[in-house]
């Protein structure tokens, strides 16, 4: 089935992409230095008084509170999640009858996984980022920065398995993978259930790109593994199609890379002669181009990166969070808790209130 589909012409694959309703899935594996990778997940974060200051003041030393679940959604619940996304999060322009959401779900049928069942898969928060450990998932609200654990991850097969990264698509769907499988996770509950094994084990970077990068209506999924080489994935009747895109240049990929329409794309890498990790930012027009952005200086393990508006959110493996300010490129701590972050996601279109 893979060669069969490598050989065909390329508008042909490109017409049999737009004609699954999982939506052009791609996709990739985090892993980055795994050996050093505890399995050890003893940390408890204390609930905290709920949400802090709406806004961050960058003079003020503002630092993540860790709030409880209750106070978490009592901030995403002002509006109805529902009735965010029944304002058409894509913005795509496309003919009303491609968002029917059979289920009210809130997530269009050609994005959803199981159109006939409202709890299945579940949409992220708007205003929110979500990072991972192994085991664990957290969210991130961006205008209040509490910080909340959503749910151990538990899975549909036997095994222990470890999430290595997470990306999320427009509609607020989120896709993680392991070592050696992709998977599709309700981001309130934690529940993943498998989609497909991996061809791959050195990937350690995972995003969703719009899809304007290709000429194309619908984003795509870029992972890009630890040698730099980038790679767009394509999910085509439960097989994994995957090509060569780019290279980056002189770097190897540190962990993650993040996209965000009209916000841009970035990436944490590492070079040699420069013992921190970097922070490039992709060219709009073509993402074989990159430039530096900044040196997080002291970090060497920037394995979740995400963004919003005016911010960049870089986890890292120590169990720092760091916030730059995209116009100043100002940088503060927020945390610096005992959490081993795996990897972040956000939407490649921002879900907001």
């Amino acid at each position: 089935m893979l060669k069969h589909l490598l050989s065909m012409p390329k508008q042909i694959l490109l017409s049999k992409l737009t004609q699954i309703r999982a939506y052009s899935l791609l996709l990739i594996i985090f892993i980055c230095a795994c050996d050093e990778r505890s399995s050890n997940r003893d940390l408890d974060i204390e609930a905290d008084s709920g949400l802090v200051n709406d806004s961050l003041d960058f003079t003020s030393g503002g630092e993540i509170d860790y709030g409880t679940t209750d106070a978490f959604l009592e901030s995403v619940n002002d509006a109805s999640v529902n009735d965010i996304l029944d304002q058409d999060p894509y913005n795509d322009g496309m003919d009303d009858t491609d968002n029917i959401d059979s289920d009210g779900d809130g997530i269009s049928d050609l994005w959803d996984d199981d159109p006939n069942n409202p709890q299945w898969p579940g949409a992220t928060f708007p205003d929110t980022v979500y990072a991972h450990t192994a085991d664990e998932l957290y969210a991130l609200d961006v205008k209040s920065l509490s910080l909340i654990k959503v749910a151990d991850f538990s899975f549909d097969v036997e095994g222990r398995q470890q999430i290595t990264d997470i990306a999320i698509d427009q509609a607020g769907v989120l896709w993680a993978i392991s070592f050696n499988t992709l998977w599709l996770c309700h981001p309130q509950r934690g529940e993943c259930r498998s989609k497909a094994r991996l061809p791959f084990t050195n990937f350690n970077g995972l995003s969703f790109i719009p899809g304007h990068y290709f000429g194309q209506e619908r984003d795509v999924l870029v992972a890009a593994d630890q040698a730099g080489a980038l790679r767009r994935l394509d999910l085509v009747d439960d097989t994994l199609v995957d090509e060569l895109i780019g290279m980056y240049p002189d770097e190897r990929s540190s962990g993650d890379l993040f996209s965000i329409q009209d916000v841009g794309t970035f990436a944490s890498v590492k070079r040699n002669q420069v013992n921190s990790d970097i922070i490039v930012k992709l060219d709009d027009a073509n993402p074989r181009q990159l430039s530096d952005f900044i040196v997080l200086d002291g970090y060497q393990a920037i394995y979740g990166l995400a963004g919003w508006r005016g911010k960049l959110f870089a986890f890292d493996e120590s169990g720092a969070v760091i916030l730059v300010d995209l116009e100043t490129r100002q940088t503060q701590v927020l945390s610096d808790q005992r959490i081993r972050w795996w990897g972040a996601g956000v939407s490649s279109i921002l879900r907001e209130r």
